[in-house]
């Protein structure tokens, strides 16, 4: 009988809308045989599961057959009717000798006591033990009854059935105690040596912050004054106070000190450089990383002219977070990953050590004839011109003061020269003949003069790679390479006790040959990558040319994504809405006079774009890889000089120190990258100050939305509800990118 309801069609009918005939017998066809498949896994699914239940409710019957004395009839074996209706029951061979040895032991007492003699039941009557248990047969009048011998499997079946005993049913007792001592010994807390771990805290009076913090706890007690002139516990308050001053007094003799921001080193502890870290959202990992660095002073490791540089020419005054930590670690001549925001100061971070390991050679390893035929001494590499230009003018003012002196009137002083595209080549190659000891360039450039032969890297001992992910990406993974193999010294041992003993070494070697006529240059090469993010090639690099580096990064995972700038996302309904977006937000009247920042995708679409701006009536200048360093350098000039307009590509979108750019407004979004936003917005909100970031977005960035979105979450920013529904946004990649923290 046909069923009221029809089944429902196995393709839906849309789906097949436009096809042929056959091409809809084919799809009809596919889609029978995969319900046909569907169908066939459910049934065995179903047999299988119906089999391990029979299975389960088998073994059941059998363990409740063993705990009453009871044997479960196998399968095949039926009820026989044999006399009275008594049961044929299967007994295992086991059982039998179990009765046959009782039915011997009975028949032994029987001999001994004589034939017909009469023993007192009580006396005679076996008592079941703990290895017996009489039953009585099933059916009959006359209820005989048998012992049966039990196991210890069939106590330990009963002990897990019915009391909860932890021993399993085909477990031996050796096993089982065995267990138990594994298992005691993995629950107790020992140490290597075999002894249970007790934690002590041996805190002193010193440990205390709390006094240094509340000046209450400094002066009498204030329950004795509250409770009528008398202290706690009926101390006089005389008493108390000679008690304070005393204290006070021990304190001061003992010269202890509660902060330790002005704690002398040789007091301070482990603790105390933990606490130092916390407080500056340092943390390092790997490699064994020294005390971070409290003061420039500290411990005299800096030269006097490096410190009259930062102090005189460069307006330090304490060293930045990165610098606390990252400094230390390049005086060891210890590989380095730095991480850190944007305007952190980590120039200085690898250009301090960096300077100070020239002040330490001896002249003549730093005299310029020898440069001149040799090399360079150092090298620092980064993604761009700008970028490039921009650390040269820190190394300038770091070596303001410095010399190398060559006797008692000659001095020498320690060069750098920038190497970058877009300039002369000639004129280039002729400083490097004169002779240089830090080069600071791109990696397009640098390979080129080493291919020309204008430049060797022979003495080459200390490199920096300067946003080393954003040289990936930019495709100078090979020149980078090339460059690496070029420099001199050997890389350190792969062994980390090893490569500690190499820099020990190396250090020993700059500390006593000091004053010398004649000096070795150190016999390994440091190098030191500060990066954003760890993509597969950076980490291959790291893993080639690095060893066990020490990673430090800076400052909380949220302040790394931008946490402290307002991003306002406008979703247009056309592209052809962004110029009239873009009048109003160029003339909003709190950007009237600060820097604004416009990001295009395209080089042709920023002048385009930069004409635009000038019919608005502001100021515009542009900057791409299409212009001539030169114009890009006076273009850089004229926005730094503030109330202009700058449109750029991607080339302004990492490395520029520009202060006090207000509002950055990204009228093209980055195609797909994430990190590309990233760093745009970056580029205001500086060094911990606020930040305005704006991006025009329209349905032809659907690219871009899925981590946009996530973007926008992880750093606590408003997700537009258009964005927040759009298919694009739901569907795509939102994974958090492999950021190092």
């Amino acid at each position: 009988m046909p069923s009221s309801q029809s089944e429902p069609p196995l393709i839906d009918p849309s789906l097949l809308e436009g096809l042929s005939e056959d091409q809809k017998k084919e799809a009809h066809a596919a889609a029978a045989a995969a319900k046909r498949a569907e169908e066939r896994v459910e049934q065995r699914a179903l047999e299988r599961a119906m089999e391990k239940k029979r299975l389960e409710r088998l073994k059941e019957k059998e363990t409740n057959g063993i705990a009453s004395g009871k044997r479960v009839r196998p399968m095949g074996v039926i009820n026989n009717g044999v006399g009275n209706g008594s049961a044929v029951k299967f007994v295992s061979k086991r059982q039998r000798k179990a009765q046959e040895a009782q039915k011997q032991e009975q028949k032994q007492e029987s001999a001994n006591n004589g034939e017909g003699s009469k023993v007192p039941k009580e006396s005679n009557a076996k008592r079941p033990t703990a290895s017996t248990l009489s039953f009585t047969r099933a059916g009959g009048s006359a209820a005989a009854k048998t012992s049966v011998s039990w196991t210890e499997r069939d106590r330990r079946a009963v002990r897990e059935t019915y009391l909860g005993g932890s021993k399993k049913v085909n477990m031996t007792d050796k096993e089982y105690a065995e267990r138990k001592r594994l298992q005691k010994k993995k629950n107790a807390k020992t140490t290597k040596s075999g002894k249970k771990t007790n934690f002590r805290f041996e805190w002193d009076d010193t440990d205390d912050t709390l006094r240094a913090d509340d000046p209450l706890y400094n002066g009498p007690s204030v329950l004795g004054a509250a409770a009528g002139g008398r202290g706690t516990f009926g101390v006089s308050r005389s008493q108390t106070n000679q008690s304070s001053r005393s204290r006070l007094q021990k304190r001061q003799n003992n010269k202890s000190y509660d902060n330790i921001e002005t704690k002398p080193l040789e007091k301070m502890t482990s603790r105390d450089w933990r606490i130092f870290r916390e407080n500056h959202n340092i943390v390092c990992k790997g490699g064994k990383a020294p005390p971070p660095l409290r003061h420039f002073r500290d411990g005299n490791l800096l030269h006097p002219s490096l410190l009259r540089a930062l102090f005189e020419n460069m307006g330090y005054r304490d060293p930045t977070p990165i610098q606390r930590q990252a400094i230390p670690i390049g005086l060891q001549r210890r590989d380095l990953i730095g991480i850190a925001e944007t305007g952190s100061g980590k120039t200085a971070a690898f250009g301090i050590p960096l300077v100070q390991y020239l002040l330490q050679l001896p002249p003549n390893i730093t005299s310029t004839e020898l440069v001149a035929e040799q090399g360079p001494l150092a090298m620092v590499l980064a993604p761009t011109r700008e970028l490039a230009l921009q650390i040269d003018g820190e190394f300038q003012k770091l070596l303001h003061f410095s010399f190398s002196h060559q006797g008692e009137h000659k001095k020498n002083k320690i060069l750098c020269c920038p190497i970058v595209g877009g300039q002369n080549l000639t004129a280039q190659a002729q400083k490097l003949r004169e002779g240089t000891h830090v080069v600071v360039g791109t990696p397009g450039r640098i390979n080129e003069c080493l291919e020309m032969a204008y430049m060797v890297l022979n003495q080459c001992l200390y490199t920096v790679l300067d946003e080393g992910d954003r040289m990936i990406d930019m495709g100078f993974a090979p020149q980078l390479e090339s460059i690496l193999d070029h420099m001199g010294g050997s890389l350190k041992s792969e062994n980390e006790k090893v490569a500690y003993e190499q820099e020990k070494a190396d250090l020993e070697k700059l500390k006593t040959n000091v004053g010398r006529p004649t000096f070795e240059l150190p016999t390994h090469r440091v190098t030191a990558m500060f990066s954003a993010t760890m993509p597969t090639e950076v980490e291959q690099m790291a893993k080639r040319y690095l060893r066990h580096p020490a990673v430090v990064s800076v400052g909380d995972k949220d302040s790394r994504n931008n946490a402290r700038i307002v991003q306002k996302i406008l979703f247009l309904g056309n592209p052809s809405q962004k110029e009239g977006a873009l009048r109003r937000l160029v003339l909003d009247p709190r950007f009237l006079r600060e820097k604004v920042l416009v990001f295009v995708n395209e080089k042709k679409h920023a002048e385009g774009v930069c004409r635009a701006v000038e019919r608005f009536g502001r100021r515009c200048v542009v900057l791409h890889g299409g212009k001539s360093q030169d114009e890009r350098e006076k273009n850089l000039q004229l926005f730094k000089q503030g109330g202009t307009v700058l449109v750029a590509t991607d080339v302004a979108g990492r490395g520029l120190d520009i202060s006090n750019i207000a509002h950055v407004i990204n009228y093209d979004l980055p195609s797909r990258s994430i990190d590309n936003y990233a760093h745009r917005i970056g580029r205001t909100g500086r060094a911990g100050k606020d930040g305005v970031a704006t991006s025009l977005l329209t349905d032809d960035d659907e690219g871009i939305m899925a981590p946009l979105k996530a973007y926008l979450e992880a750093t606590g920013s408003v997700v537009p509800d258009k964005l927040a529904r759009h298919p694009a946004a739901q569907s795509g990649n939102s994974s958090e990118r492999n950021l190092i923290y």
